[in-house]
């Protein structure tokens, strides 16, 4: 296939979920980055798959503790879901969700309240 095929992005992505179940959080964010990479030479910047490891990501750096970073993770993701579903699709919901509980784990908890209450509308 070659070290920029498609495939390759799958299974580097199926790596970090191995390494981030394992804890192994810097290696988990460097296999979804890596897988990133590729399929931003694929595919459009707003594709769904794009998103998800968006996500992936997002969620190894909150497991980090760098919730600044997993929001901007999460936001994007939400913008290519949001364009891609909808705004009530239940993955937009899933994202709200992670969204709220960074914002509650920085803190501020009306903005984890509201991002809660919109996916709980959603679901």
């Amino acid at each position: 296939f070659g070290p920029d095929h498609i495939e390759v992005a799958k299974t580097l992505t199926n790596l970090g979920v191995v390494h981030s179940d394992q804890e192994d959080y810097e290696k988990a964010r460097h296999f979804y980055e890596r897988a990133l990479q590729i399929q931003q030479k694929h595919f459009c910047p707003d594709h769904i798959q794009v998103a998800t490891t968006l996500i992936n990501i997002g969620s190894v750096q909150c497991d980090q503790g760098d919730y600044v970073k997993a929001r901007e993770f999460y936001e994007r993701a939400l913008q290519i879901q949001q364009k891609h579903f909808g705004p009530d699709h239940i993955q937009v919901a899933r994202t709200l969700t992670k969204l709220g509980n960074v914002h509650g784990d920085q803190g501020d908890y009306e903005k984890a309240r509201d991002f809660c209450k919109r996916a709980l509308q959603i679901q």
